[in-house]
């Protein structure tokens, strides 16, 4: 395997913590295994663009907020109505956004902190949330409170 060029191996699918990489630094080949390449990920600092996944809730339809996307876009008829986000996962971030309106307004009334309402009820209307200490606490957007 010596003779081979690292374009030519097969990709993997997958990494583990004891997966040794192949690393060149300083003009120096290397080894590293991946538990210590990503060891400070906690601390990442991250520049440029910071894109989602593209896969993009939307809801339609008074409904349920999807926890497995990042990213829910609001789309209200004239009735609007409520929608439920269940509890997610300790500091999970969700953001949501309202992209159009016929007039409705869509709530959400249920796991929310201090039992509050977050009400969108116009284009651009977004709400930023982490769920924290068993509900979800709005930490940014322009969605009113109530």
């Amino acid at each position: 395997m010596a003779d081979s060029k690292v374009s030519e191996l097969t990709a993997a699918t997958s990494v583990g913590g004891s997966d040794t990489l192949y690393l060149v630094q300083t003009n120096t080949s290397k080894k590293v295994t991946a538990a210590t390449l990503f060891a400070s990920a906690a601390n990442v600092t991250l520049s440029g663009n910071v894109n989602f996944q593209s896969g993009v809730q939307l809801l339609a339809s008074p409904g349920i907020i999807d926890l497995k996307k990042p990213v829910t876009h609001l789309s209200s008829d004239a009735s609007g109505g409520t929608i439920v986000i269940p509890a997610g996962t300790v500091n999970q971030v969700k953001i949501i956004a309202m992209i159009s309106t016929a007039g409705g307004t869509y709530t959400i009334r249920s796991n929310v902190a201090n039992s509050a309402n977050v009400v969108f009820n116009n284009i651009g209307d977004t709400a930023t949330m982490m769920f924290t200490n068993n509900k979800w606490f709005v930490i940014g957007g322009t969605a009113s409170l109530t």
